[in-house]
């Protein structure tokens, strides 16, 4: 018999409410974080993945992260630039996030929701 994995959507689905500009919160290392970011950070337990993301120093002016799940508690996190060609991929990372995956962009010094992109 095979055991299904319930899927638990995407926490971009959730997040999408962030339609206009809000306050930018200076995060660290001079990145900044929209209110979308901030919420996820704090509500869905996912500052170890932002400071991932933080620490990550790549000259690509506008960086697609997505962080999926692969099983249970572990997580792939996998950064491609705008062409869509991947320049990092760390895997089994152990998380506690109840989603089964979130989608980021980091343009130059500030983390956003795919939805926040163009308010910035």
């Amino acid at each position: 018999m095979t055991k299904r994995i319930k899927r638990r959507n995407s926490a971009n689905e959730l997040y999408d409410n962030y339609t206009f500009p809000q306050k930018l919160i200076q995060y660290r290392n001079g990145i900044h974080i929209t209110e979308g970011i901030y919420d996820i950070v704090h509500n869905e337990n996912f500052s170890q993945i932002i400071d991932i993301i933080c620490r990550h120093k790549k000259n690509f002016e506008v960086e697609i992260w997505k962080f999926s799940r692969q099983h249970e508690n572990r997580f792939t996190l996998m950064a491609s630039n705008t062409l869509n060609i991947p320049f990092l991929k760390l895997e089994n990372i152990e998380a506690d996030f109840y989603f089964d995956d979130l989608i980021l962009i980091k343009k130059n010094r500030l983390i956003c929701l795919p939805i926040e992109e163009n308010l910035y």
